[in-house]
């Protein structure tokens, strides 16, 4: 329990800096913290049986009919229940790299609520290379919410793409909240220094779409580390509960 409870500490101070300030040295050590919470998955439920018995955790994706009107097209979707703050977004909501495309259309669209400490809280972000008109556009943030417990919801999706391959056909995928965390530590510099050239973790059906991620932002940040701040956000917020640590103790 203790260790568990060291790399909770860990987890929220480099939330804290990260979320307050993009700075690339915590967003890489954030990273790196959330893939330690990524091998905890097997072991936390031995210590803390509630990460496996109580549907603690939220995961959403978007709904069907929209999913319906993209299909065939590029799109990006990262739906996050109950949003992300940030402090750092500068007034920044979302952007693609289709914006800077003349002639092509698209809808770009995300959840925006202003806080009266001076955060944002952003949440549904979405991108398609269509033009949607009412009712798609309501039914955008219409989101299809399902409860999990700890396990389940790492493997979870996260965020769905569809995006050019090499060949130049769409390559469609959901990427788990677990994969997009060990991706962007061991091939983002988080885990394993870029400069040392590959190792046996490198190498991932996933890397491609994952780099690909880094053209989108939102609340200004390159989106797989926007997402990185969900993922930590939620766990700060459900973790202490889960093992027990009074509200006092919780505090940030």
């Amino acid at each position: 329990m203790q260790t568990v409870l060291l790399h909770l500490e860990r987890l929220r101070r480099h939330y804290t800096a990260a979320v307050r300030t993009y700075d690339h040295v915590s967003l890489l050590d954030l990273s790196h913290s959330l893939r330690v919470w990524a091998d905890l998955k097997l072991a936390l439920p031995n210590i803390a049986p509630a990460f496996a018995t109580t549907l603690a955790f939220k995961t959403a994706i978007p709904a069907k009919k929209v999913l319906r009107a993209a299909h065939g097209t590029r799109f990006v979707f990262s739906y996050m229940p109950d949003g992300v703050v940030t402090y750092a977004g500068n007034g920044q909501i979302a952007s693609g790299p289709e914006l800077g495309k003349p002639n092509s259309p698209f809808t770009i669209g995300a959840s925006v609520m202003l806080r009266a400490d001076g955060a944002m809280e952003l949440k549904n972000y979405c991108i398609v290379g269509l033009a949607f008109e009412q009712p798609l556009i309501k039914a955008l943030g219409a989101e299809d919410v399902t409860r999990c417990n700890y396990m389940q919801w790492m493997g979870a999706e996260a965020v769905r793409l569809s995006y050019p391959a090499e060949d130049g056909a769409l390559k469609k995928l959901a990427i788990t909240r677990e994969m997009i965390v060990r991706r962007v530590a061991n091939t983002l510099d988080g885990s394993h220094p870029s400069a040392a050239g590959t190792n046996e973790d490198m190498e991932n059906s996933f890397d491609a779409a994952v780099h690909h991620l880094l053209q989108y932002q939102m609340g200004g940040l390159p989106l797989p580390y926007f997402i990185l701040l969900k993922i930590a956000q939620d766990i700060l917020a459900t973790a202490p509960k889960l093992l027990g640590i009074p509200q006092a103790e919780n505090a940030t």
